[in-house]
């Protein structure tokens, strides 16, 4: 053969070998194709495209169980981990789920304050499976609170309740004997009263943790509602000895020239003032000294009041504001109850749910001084968006417009 057909055979072999080599390769991705194709059919678009819109963990398995895709917040929160999926309780679930169509949830455990994660796995178009997770820990602390709260509540009722009951039974059969008549009446006063005030602070604790909606707001002056508080608290204060000063260093100011303003609910507002100097006055002493000053700084007007009591440790300053917590009954006057222990929680709700807050410093043996901070709106209420809050209101109330 001569060298000539030599190269040209060698030639055609190597575009022959090509070709082969090419088809081979195509045909190996088209069968690899197909295989994954059966192994792992595309995603249902649908579903995807729920699970992206949605604000809760998603991750969806194929008939192999392997993770082939996750949601925006799968992405980012980590209540199911890659070792959870591969474990074989949670395999063997998935597989029954897979086998049956049958859901399959995993509630946390109530024993388990850590376990806080709800996992349900769902099958989707046979093939997939969608394993959803929900962070209920926030949900376990409000059942909580709710719960300890009814009980409170319940102990907290079940006392005066029970006295007043029992003191009637005392009145009717002592009828014939004045004095004694006279003392279980004094005691009987005495637990209508705590019932009384433990009625309005549950009320007004509801009022204060309810939402503060766009026709609850109203224009509210804050310097003219600490003056009616104080006045509304002289008489108390004079009943105990105790003298009540107001130091306004607004008034007088540039920036002072009209009342600081903020929309929302007067009731509320006033009740935390109102709780703050009804404090003050219960735990100073005789001929003790009730101050009330009032700063505006920028965009925050601050009312301060400082009592002459034995103060409060350093020990109890964080729980003051739970419902119900009592420091000590022996701060109190001699003879006086120390309250309901709502009376801070009020006032804190009610701050909150109005952009502002309170705080406390207190010494034992000087004293405390408890600062409300109001985030002040400037300037009134412009006429429409007043006409607006009253139309709100007026229809609220069900009156016609």
């Amino acid at each position: 053969m001569t060298p000539t057909a030599l190269v040209l055979l060698s030639v055609a072999l190597g575009v022959v070998a090509g070709a082969a080599l090419v088809a081979a390769i195509t045909i190996a991705r088209a069968s690899g194709r197909r295989r994954a194709e059966a192994m792992r059919p595309e995603l249902p678009v649908i579903a995807t495209s729920i699970l992206d819109a949605i604000d809760t963990f998603a991750v969806i398995l194929d008939a192999s169980l392997t993770p082939v895709y996750a949601n925006s917040i799968a992405r980012v929160e980590r209540y199911v981990n890659a070792s959870q999926l591969q474990g074989q309780y949670f395999l063997k679930q998935a597989r029954s789920v897979l086998t049956t169509g049958v859901p399959y949830t995993k509630e946390p455990d109530p024993n388990d304050p850590h376990d806080t994660v709800r996992i349900s796995v769902v099958r989707v178009e046979s093939r997939f499976l969608v394993v959803l997770a929900e962070d209920l820990g926030e949900q376990q602390r409000v059942n909580a609170m709710r719960r300890d709260f009814i009980a409170n509540v319940s102990h907290e009722l079940k006392t005066p309740i029970a006295a007043i009951s029992l003191l009637s039974e005392a009145v009717h059969e002592a009828a014939d004997e004045p004095e004694i008549v006279k003392n279980f009446s004094q005691s009987l006063i005495k637990e209508s009263r705590r019932l009384g005030e433990l009625s309005r602070d549950i009320i007004q604790l509801s009022e204060a943790q309810s939402t503060l909606r766009p026709e609850d707001r109203e224009e509210v002056h804050l310097l003219s509602l600490v003056e009616q508080q104080v006045d509304a608290i002289r008489e108390y204060a004079v009943q105990n000895n105790v003298e009540i000063t107001m130091t306004d260093v607004t008034r007088g100011s540039a920036k002072a020239a009209n009342d600081p303003v903020i929309y929302g609910r007067p009731t509320a507002l006033a009740s935390a003032i109102s709780n703050l100097l009804t404090n003050a006055v219960r735990y100073s002493p005789e001929g003790g000294h009730v101050g009330v000053g009032m700063h505006l700084e920028r965009d925050n007007f601050e009312v301060s009041v400082t009592d002459q009591g034995k103060g409060i440790s350093l020990e109890h300053q964080p729980r003051i504001f739970e419902r119900f917590y009592r420091v000590d009954d022996s701060r109190t006057r001699k003879g006086e109850d120390g309250g309901t222990g709502l009376g801070l929680s009020i006032a804190r709700h009610s701050m909150r749910a109005h952009g502002g807050d309170v705080s406390v410093w207190s010494q034992p043996g000087v004293g405390s001084t408890f600062t409300l901070t109001f985030p002040v709106h400037k300037g009134r209420a412009k006429p429409k968006q007043a006409k607006r809050l009253k139309l709100a209101k007026r229809i609220v109330k069900g009156e016609s417009a």
